[in-house]
């Protein structure tokens, strides 16, 4: 029996590194580790628990963006932040923008070649919770939970060009970050695996400006969104960060770190 939970927390839309800095610094047991022909920056804290909570950034951003999580994480559990090749302190990729398919492997290949211990739990912000959903997918045995903060979902761009064509492409840049492009595309993707979805609860400033009345059905789908990701598991639960933008981990990290305790319970 699906069970879907709603609450108001007090106390894409994704954007791109470009858009917002974080002035935080690095943190946790650094290691540049070989993966393939390069090398991927990895942050990791705390001791071995039941399982380690791995924290996957948003597009274009890197693992500093965590750094108001990871160290409060660390004193319950083993926690790893990291940056995707290109970013941050890690080597380039091959190609200029990886598919999320790529992104997927790349995590996947990091983690085994660290020696971190699963299972895990994946935090993933923006278009990391697509992400955790790829991993998920091909490496299940891998994971024991999920928590998805503010995360982009699939079926975004197909509903925000009906909305608005001349804000969202459908273009092969879209599909490379794991959005559907091809109309008539549904997301099939379900799990048993807990599952917490925070949700923003200020609106977003997008990169352009929209119309008031695109702008309104921009935050309806979103929110429409992320109730249906929470949907998605038998163990599912919708949280919404009501002070916070799309940066709820910058804003509101309480939020997120609550989450990931609750998630390691179950």
């Amino acid at each position: 029996m699906m069970q879907l939970k709603v609450g108001v927390l007090r106390g894409t839309v994704f954007i791109s590194a470009g858009l917002l800095a974080a002035s935080v610094t690095a943190f946790g047991e650094h290691r540049m580790i070989s993966v393939g022909d390069r090398r991927l920056s990895i942050g990791c804290d705390g001791e071995a628990g039941s399982a380690t909570v791995v924290l996957i950034a948003g597009g274009g951003r890197t693992a500093k963006d965590w750094a108001k999580v990871q160290p409060a994480v660390s004193k319950f559990t083993r926690v790893c932040s990291y940056d995707f090749a290109g970013f941050g302190e890690s080597d380039k990729a091959a190609s200029k923008m990886q598919s999320a398919g790529e992104v997927v492997d790349d995590l996947h290949g990091l983690l085994k070649a660290s020696g971190e211990k699963r299972p895990f739990i994946l935090v993933g912000h923006s278009v990391g919770g697509i992400y955790a959903r790829g991993f998920v997918t091909k490496y299940p045995r891998d994971v024991a939970g999920l928590v998805f903060v503010d995360s982009a979902h699939e079926q975004q761009a197909l509903r925000f060009h009906e909305l608005d064509p001349s804000w969202q492409a459908l273009d092969e840049e879209s599909a490379l970050w794991g959005l559907f492009v091809k109309p008539g595309q549904r997301l099939k993707w379900q799990t048993e695996l807990p599952l917490i979805v925070l949700g923003h609860g200020r609106p977003i400033q997008g990169p352009k400006k929209v119309t008031e009345a695109t702008a309104i059905g921009r935050e309806r789908i979103w929110r429409e969104l992320q109730q249906d990701l929470a949907k998605r598991s038998t163990h599912g639960e919708f949280r919404v960060a009501e002070k916070s933008a799309h940066m709820i981990h910058l804003d509101q990290p309480e939020l997120v770190i609550q989450a990931i305790r609750n998630v390691l319970n179950k």
